[in-house]
């Protein structure tokens, strides 16, 4: 189904608004069309994938999507008559190049990557351990240990963690059951925890 403009942009402010429900409907809204760009674009790179490559590729989408306050979806301006679902796809065959290139190896393509903005700024209260150390420090570590772990995790943890999406409707999102979230939560939670341990100790 298409969507007018009004529709897309409708969306889109209410999504940059911290609107939960609109976040929820971009996702289910979107998330087929997708799937779909994320395999077209394996198949025309003529590279193979499995169902968990599709998964991951679907999850960094969003990511992308969401992070920075919604920045992507800001930079969409419907010119030409391009649709919102075509922004989609122009992001999702980015994203998409973007890992194929770096798993290569080869140094031509991660030259030519198109650019990807950092992580966005998620924080967990229950990081103690970060509590000492400077505000700013704590968001540059935190930023950086987010930006290592799987776009599934990634993507848990800007839903639930800084939307404040219930994990009722977090599974609705991404597809799994709820039992799988409350495990997803406690895994994503102890991996970030590990990231930032092992970054203290480099740094110190």
């Amino acid at each position: 189904m298409r969507y007018s403009f009004e529709e897309d942009r409708a969306l889109i402010n209410a999504c940059i608004d911290g609107d939960i429900k609109a976040v929820e409907d971009l996702i289910c809204k979107y998330s087929p069309l997708v799937y779909r760009y994320v395999q077209q674009t394996y198949l025309s790179s003529n590279v193979p994938y499995n169902e968990e490559d599709l998964k991951e590729q679907h999850n960094s989408v969003f990511v992308l999507l969401l992070e920075k306050k919604c920045r992507k979806l800001r930079q969409f301006r419907g010119k030409n008559g391009c649709s919102l679902a075509s922004w989609v796809r122009l992001i999702t065959c980015r994203s998409v190049l973007n890992q194929l290139r770096e798993n290569s190896g080869d140094a031509t393509w991660i030259n030519s990557r198109v650019p990807i903005e950092d992580a966005s700024d998620i924080f967990s209260d229950e990081l103690g351990a970060m509590e000492a150390m400077e505000e700013e420090e704590k968001r540059r570590l935190i930023k950086g240990c987010i930006q290592k772990m799987s776009a599934r995790d990634r993507l848990f943890i800007k839903l639930h963690i800084e939307q404040e999406l219930p994990l009722s409707k977090v599974a609705l999102v991404m597809q799994i059951s709820v039992a799988n979230t409350h495990t997803l939560k406690h895994r994503s939670i102890e991996r970030l925890k590990k990231q930032v341990e092992n970054a203290i100790k480099e740094k110190y």
